[in-house]
């Protein structure tokens, strides 16, 4: 059976499926509502905890990770600091790791 089958202006008793199958966008308003304040909940939570990081480590983060365009690699990041690029790996590890705690503990 067709899900759209071809509609014949005589028959009125053709039966189209998917006429009642769910919309897979939830336009509803209290959906709508949910949705906006998970979005500010999460911004919120991720905020505090790249707060919680020292200077080093938030800059570490916010150049591999929070950038849309133009991310830093581990060996652009170490020749910043002085360092090897184990070491940025290492304290963007230890970073990330605070940042889940922190975001966790906040919800």
């Amino acid at each position: 059976m067709a899900l759209e089958p071809a509609t014949n202006d005589e028959d009125d008793n053709n039966y189209t499926p998917i006429a009642y199958l769910a919309s897979a966008v939830d336009n509803e308003p209290s959906c709508v509502l949910e949705q906006k304040q998970l979005e500010i909940q999460q911004s919120t939570c991720l905020t505090r905890a790249i707060a919680s990081l020292d200077e080093r480590s938030r800059r570490i983060i916010e150049a591999r990770w929070l950038r849309e365009n133009n991310t830093v690699t581990l060996h652009d990041l170490a020749n910043e600091f002085g360092v090897s690029a184990e070491r940025i790996r290492q304290i963007e590890q230890k970073a990330m790791a605070k940042m889940q705690v922190t975001m966790l503990s906040a919800s």
